[in-house]
């Protein structure tokens, strides 16, 4: 399976405003073409841009598979009349009402525009190349992925448990000793990249 990075995430910054978008990944095999976190509102004309250059059809991705519920990394799923959604069933646990009339609204939007769910188990390997791990310390629904490739070794996508590049020195510098911490140097150990969803990936140098 190919992995294309086709959005590095970010987040950009204005007074009294922050609006991070999502890292997207896109893996084909054959007919297969599954995008990872879309992402959001920011990066709709990218995403069309770069899809349109790797001569992508919004009716060709025929799986979407998101980290977690939140409107950076799962609004632009409701472009995608044939894709499947793979998500881990906690997100049915949200109550969208309290997130207050417009977000609310937003995601019910989302919600409405999905074709198909599918449940993301902890453990599961989904399409021969794409490991499950249920690591709820951002959100209950929250999953972490490792990706089998073909041009770029296995690659460690910890979602927002690890945002940046930052967060991940922190990590092997010892500052963070919790859970998040050892799971990602687990994962990392193994890898040869990194994808962080609101910064460039790593590639991770091996001696």
């Amino acid at each position: 399976m190919r992995l294309e990075i086709v959005i590095s995430g970010g987040i950009l910054r204005s007074p009294g405003v922050e609006a991070p978008f999502s890292t997207a990944l896109l893996l084909c095999d054959g007919d297969k073409k599954i995008l990872v976190d879309p992402g959001g509102y920011p990066t709709i004309g990218a995403l069309q841009r770069r899809l349109s250059e790797l001569g992508i059809s919004v009716n060709d991705i025929t799986d979407i598979v998101l980290t977690h519920f939140h409107l950076d990394h799962a609004f632009n799923s409701v472009f995608f009349p044939n894709a499947r959604i793979h998500i881990h069933p906690e997100w049915k646990t949200k109550s969208v009402d309290t997130f207050g009339e417009i977000l609310g609204k937003a995601y019910r939007m989302v919600v409405e525009g999905w074709k198909e769910v599918v449940d993301l188990e902890d453990g599961m390997k989904l399409s021969g190349s794409i490991r499950v791990f249920h690591t709820p310390y951002h959100s209950r629904e929250h999953v972490s992925l490792v990706l089998e490739t073909d041009n770029m070794g296995v690659v460690f996508v910890p979602g927002d448990i690890c945002t940046t590049r930052l967060q991940y020195y922190d990590i092997i510098k010892g500052y963070r000793k919790d859970e998040v911490a050892w799971f990602v140097l687990e994962h990392a150990s193994t890898a040869s990249y990194i994808v962080f969803p609101h910064d460039e990936p790593l590639k991770l140098e091996r001696e």
